[in-house]
């Protein structure tokens, strides 16, 4: 009678450890998708930290490169343009056009906005060629047919202005050696920055200029959502610098606009530029730092650089008023 009991309890063993023994995988299975849970949420917040880290850096590459419509431009057919190159004081190959209405007329030298193009200036090129200027427009380092694989937000830019003095100046069939300049947007303040350091700029009109580069700087700090702005690592401003070869805090206008004078300033600016980097709160205090000979004109619309289209008849008036007195 004992063996049958005995019999049942080592089974009843046998049975119950191979219950437990069954039983243990699912608890392993529950300890291994823990883990791999765990594991996968370290990843995804070091791909979010990484990419938050680099943020500033992607933001000074979209900044600053350009690959867009980088092949020449077609020439217009209304104009009869010389096709040229020259190099910008620094060394980098620029592309253009020279329009020559006569050797003994003054030239006025037309520079784009940010990741523009010459043509962009054609319309001014149009009603100032025929007023009688001759006319280098060209396209700006890292835009167009002209070197460089991006811009430098107005820090180098000004040396592709002095570059286009130095042609000019080169030139044995132009007898006149009276240089002006006029620029958009970004443009604008380069031609602003290039006529403090070159005396042969006697005349400079400025179109939607920006004073300094403090907003732009200041912007850098943070990433702006629609509920609340991101802090970000603060080394953009430092990796721009390194990218350009320069200093984008000490690129001001602003600060140099005085030392255009006893040379004439003309700052054109729309009263509605919406423009985060070209207020007109920026105009005024440009125009409160130059010297004289000096003019204003606030257009009462037309947005950022939009005067000319706005106001067509008395933008060509003002300017062609400007340029004859203190440059033909």
């Amino acid at each position: 009678k004992e063996m049958p009991q005995m019999k049942i309890k080592l089974f009843q063993r046998k049975n119950g450890s191979a219950s437990s023994h069954r039983a243990a995988p699912p608890e392993g299975n529950h300890e291994r998708r823990t883990r791999l849970l765990k594991r996968s949420l370290w990843v995804m917040l070091a791909v979010v930290v990484l990419g938050w880290a680099a943020l500033p850096a992607l933001r000074a590459v979209i900044l600053l490169a350009n690959f867009l419509h980088r092949a020449s431009p077609a020439a217009p057919n209304d104009l009869r343009v010389q096709n040229i190159s020259f190099r910008a004081t620094d060394g980098v190959q620029l592309a253009g056009w020279f329009v020559m209405v006569a050797p003994a007329a003054p030239t006025i030298i037309l520079v784009h906005g940010s990741k523009g193009l010459r043509t962009d200036m054609l319309p001014w090129a149009r009603f100032l060629s025929a007023a009688g200027y001759n006319i280098l427009l060209y396209d700006s380092r890292g835009c167009g047919a002209s070197e460089g694989w991006g811009i430098t937000a107005g820090v180098r830019e000004p040396d592709d202005v002095l570059g286009a003095v130095r042609y000019l100046q080169q030139r044995a069939d132009l007898r006149s050696k009276r240089f002006g300049a006029l620029g958009i947007s970004l443009g604008a303040g380069t031609v602003l920055l290039a006529a403090a350091r070159e005396p042969a700029l006697l005349a400079v009109v400025a179109d939607s200029a920006w004073a300094d580069t403090s907003f732009q700087i200041a912007r850098m700090s943070s990433l702006s959502t629609p509920l609340f702005p991101i802090p970000l690592l603060p080394y953009e401003p430092a990796l721009i610098n390194l990218l350009i070869g320069g200093n984008l805090a000490a690129t001001s206008p602003l600060a140099v606009i005085g030392q255009i004078s006893p040379r004439a300033v003309m700052l054109i600016h729309s009263a509605d530029d919406q423009n985060a980097t070209t207020p007109l709160s920026g105009e005024r205090r440009l125009f409160a730092a130059a010297g004289e000979p000096k003019q204003e004109w606030i257009a009462p619309s037309g947005g950022h650089v939009g005067a000319l289209d706005a106001h067509t008849a008395e933008y060509e008036q003002r300017v062609l008023a400007f340029f004859a007195r203190y440059l033909a």
